[in-house]
């Protein structure tokens, strides 16, 4: 497939869909979303039935498959906002309308659980969606000021560059400057995907990882999945986000003891961590599926 594409823009009076992939949400996060798209001049709509739930799920899988086809079908609705994670979406992506998703590519925001979403848009849809803060997460409502407007350019502006302001974190291993297809998402949901159809194509891509509340021996489990299953060889280079204290009943470790020493990373390529994305109040929004420049000179990573 071709290099993904960038749907069209929001302009103030868009209406834009909120959805719920995944699992419930608090109501009141909900609300104070709601009014922060309204102050951005967007109209928020979604059906009563976003409320529902069934156990662990916002509802059915066959309702919330035909909650996402239809803010896609809707020709009204110019982008879509997840309502939050939690965990659900893998299980709708063998129900997915691709060739309608293709039809209808919009802005597509969301993070987490959403990961295998935003990796079915770019690599079997071609177009780019939004790994950042959801409309009924805290990180929306209380995310760092600019954090928010990365969301806002997310849906208004109509260039990458604008959209994608470089991030800077710090060098874990150098490498030479590289570019390739931003991939990557949650650490749990790309190991999942491995053998299955939705598997992350790595081939020279740059790869982004966060992960929340997951013990080192688990991270440790998932990254040795992922190098076994072939996905790190080919990658030009990698960011991680911010994953948290890295301790377990035995240990604390520093992120370089547990990347470098424990881990191990690919060799001769620029890998950066402790980068403002993931389950954190900076959390930066990244387009899954654009082409990307990472420099460990710099320590950035920036739209090429």
């Amino acid at each position: 497939m071709d290099q993904p594409s960038l749907p069209p823009p929001c302009k103030s009076g868009d209406r834009v869909a909120i959805i719920a992939p995944a699992g419930p949400f608090q109501e009141k996060w909900l609300f104070e979303g709601c009014e922060r798209l309204r102050s951005w001049g967007l109209e928020p709509i979604y059906e009563k039935e976003l409320f529902s739930t069934w156990g662990y799920l916002a509802g059915s899988d066959a309702h919330r498959l035909e909650s996402l086809h239809k803010a896609f079908r809707d020709d009204n609705v110019k982008a879509i906002l997840c309502a939050r994670g939690g965990y659900g979406t893998f299980r709708l992506l063998d129900g997915l309308d691709l060739p309608l998703l293709q039809q209808h590519a919009k802005r597509f925001l969301g993070f987490s659980d959403i990961t295998m979403l935003h990796q079915v848009f770019a690599q079997q849809c071609g177009f780019i969606g939004f790994h950042s803060p959801m409309a009924a997460s805290q990180h929306f409502i209380e995310g760092s000021p600019t954090s928010v407007e990365r969301v806002k350019q997310a849906l208004f502006a109509d260039d990458l560059a604008t959209i994608f302001s470089p991030i800077q974190g710090d060098v874990l291993q150098q490498g030479p400057r590289a570019t390739g297809r931003l991939v990557g998402g949650n650490l749990s949901l790309l190991a999942a995907s491995v053998g299955t159809p939705w598997q992350v194509d790595t081939q020279d891509a740059i790869l982004f990882v966060e992960e929340v509340a997951e013990p080192p021996y688990r991270i440790d489990r998932m990254w040795q999945q992922l190098r076994y299953a072939g996905l790190l060889k080919p990658l030009r280079g990698i960011v991680f986000g911010d994953f948290g204290p890295l301790r377990d009943r035995y240990t604390t470790y520093t992120e370089e003891e547990f990347w470098l020493n424990r881990i191990g990373m690919p060799e001769g390529i620029p890998v950066l961590h402790k980068m403002p994305f993931g389950h954190i109040r900076d959390n930066a929004t990244l387009p899954v599926g654009a082409s990307v420049t990472i420099d460990a000179e710099t320590a950035t990573l920036h739209a090429a």
